[in-house]
């Protein structure tokens, strides 16, 4: 019954309604009318539909005065939606905002807090450097405001300050202010300061000596932990995982006090919080360690029954921890089987994990992992299917015996059967990796060459690069085993033009060693396209060394040398970081250098600023600078607006433009006034004062006397 009591509500008060409704369409002549409109419902309606048309990408910057004579009101929903609309243009049109510095002030001292906060974010908002001198009081009040709503808005303002103008936000002193709510009693408070103080610290870290606060302070943030939302948790544990804990008894002191944390249902708290205890787990040695890994081990876990997406991003994180700590999910391989529904990015991500998770020295968790991936490798994604091919050889290398290599090969063989050509290029790439494993096995050569020599034509069946450049360079490591190995060589001579970088090395490093037994000029002719129709410099620079190696007088033994160098022995084929780059990726988990494996240097990041900031302007060219604005504005608007009316009223004399000219006029006091004489022009009180009290009357001018009044009344 609830719904058809909202339907009959809405009914009877629509019934009831005498202020005319706006349309949907969003036309700006209807807006225009409806925000002058005598009603007060229609004008809150109209502000509606402005920010529906303001959030669909349509630029409502026209409306501006019109929207800005709503302010003054008692209902909180209408302000928070010209607030809302003043906001969004502060970014894109800050020399507008420039008419409400005076109502920024005024309801920054307004009894309601949520007023006082509007009023304070906004202000920080304008990128205009002359409503800094109107901002300090305001924001010096707000930051010992006895509301903490206020108090937090106002901490992140101090940031969006010095971002505009960092030397005057130092000057006045509020960064003091700033460091000293790091000790508020409301734990937002103590988040939003924390994150202030890392935008102001990755801005110029001779401002803020972020390490010393947070050392300084560690006590107090791990006690605001418990009260703080989600977001403050997930500042609060980032800050924490900067310092480093003096001793091992601080160490297990934080451990212990973040550890609950683990348990959190959101992902990001999760991972901050293993952020934390990662950094201080090097101090801690014995049971205590080991219990620690167990409790993280349950967390990371947790993660996978999270949405795709979220598992995505776990699982990226997953793999570097395992690269620091290999043993902390060595007992948790089934949690990583791959599920039916399972997007693809996920699937690869989790073959990428299970290949690092599995014991080498276990060789029935091996043969449990082969044979999944071996029921991975008959799907359909043909990328599934190559990814999981490639994990097979990973697993039979990392493994290390020849048994259980040969039973490898034995799949992969399996898996070539009659008709699977789009899986040529895994195979030949993965058989290729055992053999540089397992050089000297002449078993498993001779194998693996028959198995690819049987193919009849790789220059076609072969697709990628490097499946086309292990194929070439097993030509010139096992000539013995390829019949007919003139012939394939000439192939790929004929395709050397069209070939990616890698076959042309490999392919010129065959030749070269096979050039005593290749038939004709083929060793001449590869030089000369390498050197005359390559542009890639290392493959020419290669043809260039090979060829004046050849030319010299006595380089027979030279060449000799050359023709037996063998590739080296791969003995693990997984991707490692560099301890450098795996320590700075630990200390950035949840982040994304996490996903893009890729650390940020913090040293040399600078965030850029806005470059919309307005400087060095005074008031009254700032003045002119936004009647100019909304002239050219209007003017573009008459050309999209396909009201007949509009058009018609503009095309002959253009009265709309004149009576928003005039408005500015009004809200800006152009005109020659005995305020504008007994006021000096730098004063901005002197244009602004009083914008949505005093110059409604005047700024609205409806047509009729009773319109006028009613206007009057509301304000």
């Amino acid at each position: 019954m609830a719904p058809l009591d909202k339907k009959i509500k809405k009914f009877l008060k629509n019934t009831i309604r005498i202020a005319p409704k706006i349309s949907d369409k969003g036309e700006l002549a209807e807006l225009r009318t409806g925000l002058v409109s005598q009603y007060p419902q229609t004008r809150k309606d109209a502000i509606k539909q402005t920010i529906k048309q303001m959030t669909l990408g349509k630029d409502v910057s026209t409306l501006f005065p019109d929207v800005l004579k709503n302010i003054a009101t008692n209902d909180i929903e209408q302000k928070k939606l010209v607030y809302l609309y003043v906001m969004n243009y502060a970014e894109t049109h800050p020399e507008l905002c420039i008419l409400v510095v005076n109502t920024f002030v005024t309801d920054a001292q307004d009894p309601n807090p949520l007023i006082r906060c509007m009023a304070i974010r906004t202000m920080s908002m304008v990128r205009v450097d002359k409503i800094l001198e109107y901002i300090e009081t305001p924001l010096r009040k707000t930051l010992q405001d006895d509301n903490p709503y206020v108090r937090k808005t106002a901490v992140i303002c101090v940031a969006k300050l010095f971002q505009l103008n960092q030397e005057l936000c130092v000057e006045l002193g509020v960064i003091e202010d700033l460091k000293s709510a790091l000790g508020d009693e409301n734990p937002m408070v103590i988040a939003n300061s924390i994150a202030a103080l890392t935008e102001i610290y990755s801005l110029d870290e001779s401002v803020v000596d972020l390490p010393n606060l947070i050392q300084t302070n560690t006590d107090k943030f791990l006690s605001a932990l418990n009260e703080c939302t989600e977001w403050a948790r997930v500042t609060i544990l980032t800050a924490l995982s900067e310092y480093q804990a003096a001793d091992s008894l601080e160490a297990q002191n934080i451990i212990d006090r973040v550890t609950a944390h683990l348990q959190h249902v959101n992902p990001a708290v999760i991972l901050a919080t293993v952020k934390v205890i990662i950094r201080n787990l090097p101090s801690i040695d014995g049971a205590k360690r080991d219990l620690i890994m167990r409790k993280l081990s349950s967390a990371l876990i947790s993660l996978m029954s999270t949405p795709p997406e979220l598992q995505y991003v776990a699982l990226k994180n997953i793999r570097i921890i395992l690269e620091k700590y290999p043993e902390i999910l060595s007992k948790e391989l089934r949690i990583f089987y791959i599920k039916f529904n399972d997007p693809l990015y996920v699937k690869i991500e989790k073959i990428e994990i299970m290949i690092r998770l599995v014991d080498p020295s276990n060789l029935k968790q091996c043969t449990l992992l082969l044979n999944e991936l071996k029921e991975y490798a008959m799907e359909f994604d043909i990328e599934f299917v190559s990814r999981c091919i490639l994990g097979i050889s990973q697993l039979a290398i990392k493994y290390a015996d020849e048994r259980f290599i040969q039973k490898v090969l034995d799949i992969l063989v399996e898996l070539l059967e009659p008709g699977q050509d789009a899986i040529k290029d895994s195979c030949c790439e993965a058989m290729c990796n055992i053999l540089r494993h397992c050089p000297t096995n002449d078993a498993m050569c001779k194998q693996v060459c028959s198995i690819l020599n049987s193919w009849a034509s790789p220059v076609t069946s072969l697709q990628k690069d490097t499946a086309k450049c292990n194929y070439v360079w097993l030509m010139g490591e096992y000539p013995q085993y390829f019949p007919g190995l003139s012939d394939k060589i000439d192939q790929f001579v004929e395709n050397f033009t069209q070939e990616s970088s890698l076959t042309q090395v490999a392919l010129l490093i065959s030749v070269v060693k096979l050039h005593s037994t290749l038939s004709g000029n083929t060793l001449q002719t590869v030089l000369e396209l390498a050197t005359h129709d390559i542009m890639e410099v290392d493959v020419r620079d290669m043809a260039m060394i090979y060829w004046r190696c050849l030319s010299l007088d006595d380089s027979s033994a030279l060449v000799e040398q050359l023709c037996n160098l063998h590739a080296p022995v791969i003995n693990c084929s997984i991707d490692s970081f560099t301890p450098e780059v795996l320590e700075r990726l630990l200390g950035q988990l949840g982040t994304i250098s996490s996903i893009y494996f890729k650390p940020m240097d913090h040293s040399k990041h600078k965030r850029l600023q806005h470059q919309n900031i307005i400087r060095g302007k005074h008031i009254d060219e700032l003045q002119n600078l936004a009647k100019n604005e909304l002239e050219s504005k209007n003017n573009d608007d008459i050309l999209l607006d396909f009201d007949s009316e509009s058009v018609a009223t503009n095309t002959t004399g253009n009265p709309q433009n004149n009576n928003l000219l005039g408005d500015l006029d009004d809200l800006f006091d152009f005109g020659p006034s005995t305020t504008s004489n007994s006021t000096p022009t730098g004063d901005i009180t002197s244009g602004l004062a009083q914008t949505t009290l005093n110059d409604t009357n005047s700024a609205s001018k409806p047509s009729n006397t009773t319109a006028t009044q009613d206007l009057v009344d509301l304000f």
